[in-house]
């Protein structure tokens, strides 16, 4: 779902770096003001396991890719705005480094997989967390959530393609909206199975990562969680599926996926190390660097924007 660079109008491209720009600042002035600070560590551990997770493409339908993108993940455990933060680290690190994203297609990325798929599941899962009342409610709200936030996701990246003349709208935000069912489905049952594994063992985590946590217990939850995403950059991202994902595959069937062009020299493209021969170990190499670089600068902003009497920001 991360739209490249080339696929955008100068128009779109303005109006969804303006949108991604309000929309991150105002996280960061919630996270700033907010009177139960979340501890930097956490929003860093947070950041690293999205980014490993999405290296794992698995098939999700003949011929078409998919990967959880975690943003509703995020939001049912550390809530909207701090879920927005994370996920704009992530697509950072992945523009910057890795080429996995147009550096000015980002503000529309982020405007798809941070605002909208965050926003959306916050959204679905508090009003089934209400309605039920329970940890099961959460759960249960965590898994619509995620398939609502995916979906949600790639209708937005329709739109921002069809405003930007690639293709007809209406037929592009169908295409997009129904070749992401399957990765929808997916991204629930994985956020399904992590939020019930949560609730089953850490169900303080569901509640907020401060509540009832001291300090040791609270560092040993950032670096298991820190500990759990290098493992799974490291052994698990060299054996992703290499079939395209679901915009790669409608730009191919479409025609216009000759319009990718990179508009920066990235150090690492395609997730690969240029002085390693082998292909995995490369792969294995780069998600390790990845994922310690989207903890770090998670952290940091973290970090960055506490307010002085917010000592818990550690």
């Amino acid at each position: 779902m991360h739209i490249p660079d080339g696929f955008l109008s100068a128009g779109v491209t303005g109006v969804t770096w303006a949108t991604a720009g309000l929309g991150v600042a105002a996280a960061l002035r919630a996270e700033k003001t907010d009177s139960q600070p979340m501890p930097a560590g956490m929003l860093g551990a947070t950041a690293a396991c999205v980014f490993a997770a999405q290296l794992i493409n698995v098939p999700v339908a003949p011929g078409v890719s998919g990967h959880l993108i975690g943003a509703a993940l995020a939001a049912a455990l550390l809530g909207p705005w701090r879920a927005v933060i994370v996920m704009t680290v992530v697509l950072a690190v992945q523009a910057l480094l890795f080429q996995d994203g147009g550096i000015t297609a980002l503000g529309a990325n982020i405007t798809d997989m941070g605002l909208g798929a965050s926003l959306t599941a916050y959204a679905v899962a508090s009003l089934a967390g209400r309605r039920m009342g329970s940890l099961r409610g959460l759960v249960v709200g965590g898994v619509l959530g995620a398939f609502a936030a995916t979906v949600a996701a790639a209708a937005l990246t329709g739109l921002w393609l069809g405003l930007a003349g690639l293709y007809p709208l209406r037929p592009i935000v169908q295409i997009l909206f129904v070749s992401h069912v399957a990765v929808g489905v997916l991204e629930a049952a994985l956020t399904g199975a992590v939020l019930a594994t949560v609730a089953r063992w850490r169900p303080d985590l569901l509640r907020g990562a401060t509540a009832g946590n001291g300090p040791a217990a609270l560092g040993a939850i950032v670096m298991g969680a820190f500990g759990l995403a290098v493992a799974i950059a490291a052994f698990l991202s060299p054996f992703a599926s290499l079939l395209p994902d679901g915009l790669d595959r409608a730009a191919q069937r479409l025609g216009f996926s000759a319009r990718a062009a990179a508009s920066w020299p990235a150090p690492f493209p395609d997730y690969l190390v240029p002085f390693i021969a082998s292909a995995g170990i490369a792969t294995a190499v780069a998600g390790i660097l990845g994922t310690v670089c989207a903890a770090v600068v998670a952290w940091g902003v973290s970090r960055g924007v506490r307010s002085a009497d917010h000592d818990a920001h550690r």
